[in-house]
């Protein structure tokens, strides 16, 4: 008996299709299975630029790698030098942690299914051929940030304080500005002209709701126009505007968003358009 294949699909699409889906899913089971472990990187005392440069390309190669197998997570550098305290009279030092005559460099965060597979990835660490050891140690759960949390970061900490710097965290690559720019230049540019026109504006989270993969969010702020806003001429007057931004997350950072603000009320507040041209304006006054 001959199996028969759906009109349009040969019977040998149909089965490549299946089994590329069945990959996948043992893929996807087996990458949610896995554990985070750090990997202690320390260097003999005397090691130094010469030796690091004499690696640097492997270190590249190999990371890379971890990344294309979605093993690598992040990794980053000790401080040469801490602050130690001892005894009871808690005497403070400055100065590094040496063990055998070796100092913890750096630390990398790889996953892996259980201690022997992460040891195996620290026995391919190029520091092993120049005097250096690799510590594997199993690191302990990490709770997950919520996207409300990430959202709320954003203004109450990166907006609000300045902080434009890390906007690296919360901002994809993928995301698509005015023009479009992508990335944290796309996001920065639309909300740093806004806080060079009002120095001292801050925003209110009023609302958040979370759906899926978007965060909704019903805000105000209220800053001092004084300072030129997109070409106008400071007005020295307080302004508050509403909106409400649909946020799309992916991977914890912000990959679309969609922005309904007051800007008429933000033109009439700074007196660019006259209020008698709004009827029934519902503006707060100052």
């Amino acid at each position: 008996m001959r199996h028969k294949a759906r009109k349009g699909f040969p019977l040998f699409t149909i089965l490549l299709l299946s089994i590329v889906a069945f990959s996948q899913k043992k893929e996807l089971i087996k990458t949610e299975k896995m554990k985070e472990y750090i990997l202690l990187i320390r260097l003999p005392i005397g090691y130094g630029p010469t030796q690091a440069q004499a690696v640097r390309t492997q270190w590249t190669t190999l990371t890379d790698q971890w990344k294309a197998d979605g093993i690598f997570v992040t990794s980053f550098i000790a401080p040469t030098d801490g602050y130690v305290v001892t005894g009871k009279d808690r005497n403070v030092a400055k100065k590094s942690i040496v063990s055998n005559n070796t100092k913890v460099i750096s630390n990398i965060i790889v996953k892996a299914t259980d201690i022997e597979q992460a040891t195996k990835l620290a026995q391919q660490c190029p520091i092993l051929n120049q005097g250096g050891t690799v510590e594997v140690r199993e690191t302990q759960p990490r709770p997950e940030t919520t996207n409300k949390e990430i959202i709320r970061n954003l203004y109450e900490n990166i907006l609000n304080n300045r902080k434009i710097e890390l906007l690296n965290d919360v901002i994809s690559p993928d995301y698509v500005g005015i023009g479009g720019v992508k990335g944290v230049a796309g996001f920065s540019s639309t909300v740093l002209s806004v806080i060079a026109g009002f120095p001292d504006i801050e925003w209110t989270i009023e609302d958040m709701v979370s759906e899926g993969d978007k965060i909704i969010v019903r805000w105000h702020w209220n800053g001092t126009n004084t300072a030129p806003f997109r070409g106008i001429p400071a007005s020295n007057k307080k302004v508050t505007d509403n909106a409400i931004v649909i946020y799309q997350l992916k991977d914890g950072k912000v990959t679309n968003a969609w922005l309904q603000g007051d800007r008429l009320g933000v033109l009439t507040q700074i007196s660019l358009i006259p209020e008698g041209l709004i009827p029934g304006s519902q503006l707060k006054k100052e």
